[in-house]
């Protein structure tokens, strides 16, 4: 018995050193390597808060969900709380009476933090614009819901106000009421027309006196246009690439005929090995560390 338990010790020991180590992107010398996170986790923002970095991203129906994170260097990332532990904005989404809201849940996350005051901002398909409120990062976190449906929304707190821009190619603006929850009438306008260039998955900072919004946007490739202002409500100058089509060198992969797949038989199209530019620069926040480089 003795000898079968040593075999069996000896075995186990055998089989934890055989486990691969988990995934970290910093090599220990200096460097990293992407990806961050070998993980489903769109459309991330960002934010910097003395010396710490938080982000979350898109968590759909996943709950708990909009994660936060804490860096002190971008690149190693510690878990410290979820903003939102449930999703239940009526009957569908607890599966009743013949509705569900399966696949559905928070996207599009707008990071923030004013006045010793965290903010997530995110959208629910078919549902108002949502928000969370923490004093702590690591929460708790309140839930709140706006009056308005705001599609990739990010918010700019600047000179005592708060701003919103929203939309799909047309830039919508306007100034948020104190408690968040509403637009101050009279002030939603588009800054940006729709045959500009710009996207979506909109990104609004004030910079050194200036006003930039980037965006992503797939037309034959994908491009990230930025534009530039004075004012926060513009005129703003265009930039449709600032970048084009700059990946991981990642070929195109299979693919849906109908990108929506609004009922079976789906029909998959093979990828074209060919083809690169199908992982390219899309929606994500930038930030600025303490020694002014700026990263994405």
């Amino acid at each position: 018995m003795k000898i079968i338990a040593r075999c069996l010790l000896a075995g186990l020991a055998c089989a934890a050193q055989a486990e691969p180590r988990t995934w970290t992107p910093d090599n220990g010398n200096g460097t990293y390597t992407n990806p961050l996170f070998f993980e489903e986790f769109s459309d991330p923002d960002m934010i910097r808060v003395g010396e710490d970095f938080y982000l979350t991203g898109t968590t759909m129906h996943s709950l708990p969900g909009l994660p936060v994170l804490r860096s002190r260097d971008l690149v190693n990332w510690e878990f410290l709380a979820y903003a939102a532990k449930t999703l239940d904005l009526g009957p569908a989404f607890r599966l009743e009476g013949g509705k569900n809201i399966y696949g559905q849940g928070f996207w599009a996350p707008s990071f923030r933090y004013h006045a010793g005051t965290y903010y997530i901002f995110s959208n629910v398909n078919r549902e108002k614009t949502q928000f969370f409120t923490a004093t702590n990062p690591a929460g708790p976190w309140q839930h709140r819901q706006m009056k308005q449906t705001l599609h990739d929304l990010s918010v700019l707190f600047d000179d005592g106000k708060a701003y919103a821009i929203w939309g799909y190619r047309s830039i919508q603006f306007a100034q948020l009421t104190d408690d968040l929850t509403d637009i101050v009438p009279g002030t939603q306008r588009e800054i940006i027309a729709k045959e500009a260039g710009m996207g979506e998955g909109l990104h609004f900072y004030k910079i050194d006196g200036k006003y930039f919004i980037t965006s992503a946007w797939y037309e034959n490739v994908m491009r990230m246009p930025a534009a530039r202002a004075d004012r926060p409500e513009g005129p703003y100058e265009v930039n449709q690439a600032i970048s084009i089509d700059e990946d991981f060198g990642l070929a195109q992969g299979n693919r849906l005929s109908d990108m929506r797949g609004t009922k079976p038989p789906y029909d998959i199209r093979p990828g074209d090995p060919r083809v690169p530019g199908k992982m390219s620069l899309h929606q994500g926040g930038i930030i600025q560390t303490p020694l002014g480089d700026r990263w994405g």
